[in-house]
């Protein structure tokens, strides 16, 4: 299990331990929303990682309560914690608070401090997060976008996780589901597209795939919003922004499916879709 607060660079860290992208990636604070498995094969073995909601607590929204409590109910029945920090930024009381339920449990622990690489970013933090102890059997300096130190991450992995069946095919790299998976492309887009100016409280689903006869596949989603507002800002003026989006979702479609992908996305306001949706 990956954990660690919001913006670690966990879900950075899942894709390139895969080495294929199975989650994904935006500046935004709670970006992952459901637990997300990636299944790395390796001739010793094989390991699940599961990357789950950072710990956020500035926010008392139904959404970031959910989130929260996903966090702590996924440290069960797991057999090792990547605790993931980020030192280019000071602790705080989410460190705190992530650090007190790491504390908490019996399972093995390791820490990796991320993004290595930023050298002049992370020399003020970097002491700091060097003195952590939550009981871990030993601290890496870890980059994942440069992919620094995770051979060896893994390699400590594999000497404390004990033996068992497969849980997953061979070719098998992520449990989403084809319809989850899409909904998640689409996703980051619209975080991408919109940055700091859309609230997280965004959410995608897939209403309809089709297969066409001529080839590729036809794919009706929606993207809902809390206020008339942000539905406004999606689409943007003259309706540029949602073709952006658009354009930024069918282009990873399509290079990942390896067809052509036509994409029919509609905007639409639930003021109350925290609530109601039984997903995340």
């Amino acid at each position: 299990m990956l954990a660690g607060r919001s913006n670690v660079g966990k879900s950075t860290l899942l894709n390139a331990l895969i080495g294929s992208k199975v989650a994904i990636v935006t500046p935004k604070p709670q970006t992952t929303r459901l637990p997300i498995r990636g299944i790395l094969h390796d001739p010793r073995g094989q390991i699940v990682f599961v990357d789950t909601p950072g710990v956020f607590l500035g926010k008392r929204d139904a959404l970031s309560q959910r989130l929260n409590k996903a966090v702590k109910e996924t440290l069960e029945g797991i057999d090792a914690i990547v605790y993931v920090v980020d030192p280019t930024r000071a602790p705080g009381e989410e460190e705190e608070h992530i650090q007190k339920m790491l504390k908490a449990t019996k399972t093995p622990i390791y820490l990796a401090i991320n993004k290595a690489d930023m050298v002049k970013q992370i020399a003020k933090n970097l002491p700091t997060y060097r003195k952590i102890d939550v009981g871990q059997l030993g601290t890496l300096m870890v980059s994942a976008v440069k992919h620094s130190n995770l051979n060896r991450l893994v390699d400590a992995l594999f000497e404390i996780l004990p033996e068992g069946e497969k849980y997953y095919p061979d070719l098998q790299i992520t449990d989403l589901g084809h319809q989850q998976w899409i909904e998640e492309v689409i996703r980051e887009k619209v975080f991408l597209a919109l940055d700091q100016e859309l609230p997280y409280t965004v959410r995608v689903t897939v209403e309809d795939v089709k297969f066409r006869k001529t080839g590729g596949r036809f794919i009706e989603a929606t993207i809902w919003t809390t206020n008339d507002r942000y539905k406004r800002m999606i689409i943007g003026a003259g309706a540029a922004m949602i073709k952006q989006i658009g354009m930024a979702s069918r282009k990873e479609l399509e290079a990942a499916l390896n067809t052509a992908v036509h994409l029919d996305l509609e905007v639409k306001v639930d003021a109350k879709w925290q609530e109601k949706f039984g997903a995340l």
